[in-house]
């Protein structure tokens, strides 16, 4: 369906018109006129109407940021946006507008009921992340093309559909059948009940489709499940530092580096060489990831342990400063009960009362300042443990990228021989046939040494390039870690001083004002 502008300039969704609306919308009464004279924060809002605002666009709602339920219905928009931010939003209503393109909508993944009946829609597209829609209503649009509906299969929890008034729905191509055998989890379509035996008979009707659709999708999940996998196995290599170091990763990866390579992989019987230094490098690689790995666990095992350890730790000292609060709270509460008392505090009750109040002060910082030095030596072991692993795999990895820049050594070596001795074959016209590539090497003695030369540099940089990654990397993770570490206690320590500072403030002004009452009573 489609609105036409109306005679009047369309509205802007102005701060001012959004302001209107919340207080027209807030509560009635004695109530409502205290909230409207406070002013009612935004960020409170959990329900809106903006219903019959002739709004051509949607903006400014990005403050709404705790809104559960949104009316945007019977205006004029044309395109769903500035919707982003309202990641609470559970109810949403665009019905009766000019909408064209289901857009702007992914990141709302609490939406359970949403409505774009009566706009101009005619492509179901990017509500995939709407896992938890439960109701969709695109009743009098124009969608057409039936495989439409197979985009819905994704929404598993979609129990109720509107589509009548769709081109789709017309009376012969099985319509209803065709949706309800392709939604399973649909209960309601076009407000009737879905029946059991109509759910069958439309499997049956189209049992074929659907076995095609269900292989397809489950070898989709297949195919996600393994990206999946990948995706985290990609980042545990990363954790512990060890990517690119998989496999023939490396090893491929100084070679494709390598502008020489291509022709010194021409010189005759050079390529049993080349396995044999592949063999061995990718040996190594795949011991610096067994121990990155291995390292990497028991790196997190510590930080784990160290964490709990700290929350137990808290823990009883805050424990400790609850059952000192309540003992305080007793004194206080004998001194003046909390029902009313018709005879005033005593001198030497109230000035008890203060005392008490000083040493309930003293004890709380005393056991803020135990649980400071408790933590510092906690840390300390820690950092320390943490250290020592952290170091303890940097000198492993040094080790092991020694070896492969001893294998590449061994192997430079190896193919050094072996072009001389060709070489001295060549300038003696005893060998045949070779590659036109090859013979620019052998020109002479310094242009095939150049071309080894330069390949051995190249591959001696990237395992250095390598070693470096790994060494910076884990270093600078460890500084940001213990960096991190303090700065949380930091934090931690100010806020409980704070909150000690602001409890015992608040004590005696209630010790004030009880001593000045006690002094009324008294007169």
């Amino acid at each position: 369906m489609t609105h036409l502008y109306d005679a009047v300039e369309p509205s802007v969704l102005s701060e001012t018109l959004l302001r209107q609306c919340v207080e027209e919308q807030g509560p009635e009464g004695e109530a409502g006129k205290i909230a409207r004279a406070e002013g009612i924060e935004v960020t409170e809002v959990q329900s809106l109407s903006l219903s019959f605002k002739n709004i051509l666009r949607i903006e400014n709602l990005w403050q709404f940021k705790n809104l559960r339920h949104l009316q945007l219905d019977n205006n004029i928009i044309e395109n769903i946006e500035g919707l982003e931010q309202l990641v609470h939003l559970e109810w949403l209503d665009l019905s009766f507008n000019n909408i064209e393109c289901i857009q702007g909508l992914q990141t709302l993944v609490n939406l359970r009921d949403l409505s774009l009946s009566n706009n101009r829609v005619a492509r179901i597209e990017r509500l995939d992340s709407l896992k938890r829609l439960q109701t969709l209503s695109l009743a009098n649009n124009s969608i057409s093309d039936m495989d439409e509906v197979n985009i819905l299969r994704q929404l598993e929890g979609l129990q109720c559909l509107t589509l009548m008034g769709n081109p789709l729905a017309e009376d012969g191509n099985n319509y209803p059948q065709y949706v309800i055998a392709y939604l399973p989890s649909l209960l309601y379509l076009d407000f009737q009940l879905v029946m059991e035996e109509t759910r069958h008979s439309a499997r049956e009707t189209f049992h074929e489709l659907l076995e095609e659709v269900e292989l397809m999708e489950r070898e989709e999940a297949r195919t996600r499940a393994e990206k999946l996998a990948m995706q985290k196995q990609e980042a545990g290599y990363k954790e512990a530092y060890v990517d690119g170091l998989q496999g023939t990763t490396l090893f491929n990866a100084i070679f494709e580096e390598d502008l020489e390579a291509s022709r010194i992989q021409l010189l005759p019987g050079i390529h049993d060489m080349l396995d044999d230094y592949k063999t061995s490098f990718v040996k190594t690689c795949e011991d610096i990831t067994a121990i990155g790995l291995a390292e990497a666990g028991k790196r997190k095992e510590e930080l784990r342990a160290f964490r709990e350890v700290h929350q137990r730790t808290c823990q009883a000292n805050q424990r400790l400063s609850v059952q000192r609060l309540d003992t305080y709270m007793d004194t206080k509460h004998s001194v003046r009960p909390a029902s009313s008392q018709t005879i005033g505090v005593s001198d030497s009750h109230s000035n008890d009362l203060l005392t008490d109040l000083d040493k309930l002060d003293h004890d709380l910082i005393q056991l803020e300042m135990q649980l400071v030095e408790q933590l510092e030596e906690l840390t300390k072991d820690f950092e320390r443990n943490y250290t020592d692993l952290t170091n303890g795999f940097v000198e492993q990895v040094q080790a092991l990228m020694t070896q492969l820049r001893e294998l590449e050594n061994k192997f430079h070596e190896s193919v050094t021989d072996k072009a001389q001795s060709l070489l001295d074959k060549f300038i003696k016209n005893q060998l045949k046939d070779l590659p036109d590539e090859l013979r620019i090497l052998f020109v002479d003695k310094d242009t095939l040494m150049g071309a080894l030369n330069s390949s051995h540099d190249t591959h001696m940089l990237a395992i250095d390039k390598k070693e470096d990654s790994v060494m910076q990397r884990a270093k600078k993770d460890l500084e940001v870690l213990t960096k991190g570490v303090h700065s949380e206690e930091h934090i931690r320590n100010r806020r409980k001083v704070t909150e000690i500072e602001q409890f015992i403030t608040q004590q005696r002004v209630d010790w004030e004002a009880m001593e000045h009452e006690s002094q009324l009573t008294n007169e």
